[in-house]
């Protein structure tokens, strides 16, 4: 990492928390919506685009939480030194 690199403080990370919190509300209100009953046949069934939503929005918010975990870490260092 080069020494010009921006310290991120705690207060950098309200943005970064609340944009995963959003995401994981997203994916559980996609998640309820089509697992939270028991389908007639015993296969849930998802057309194209609804598997294809679930995937982008559990990928985009588990690389949310990523994020925001690497930045509150990085901030951590960034106040301890």
């Amino acid at each position: 990492m080069s020494a010009a690199k921006e310290k991120v403080a705690f207060a950098d990370l309200e943005p970064l928390i609340c944009d995963a919190d959003n995401m994981v509300d997203v994916l559980m209100d996609l998640v309820e919506r089509h697992f939270g009953l028991v389908p007639d046949g015993r296969n849930y069934v998802l057309t194209q685009t609804e598997g294809t939503r679930l995937f982008f929005v559990a990928s985009t918010a588990a690389a949310m939480s990523m994020k925001a975990k690497k930045a509150y870490y990085e901030a951590v260092e960034g106040n301890a030194s």
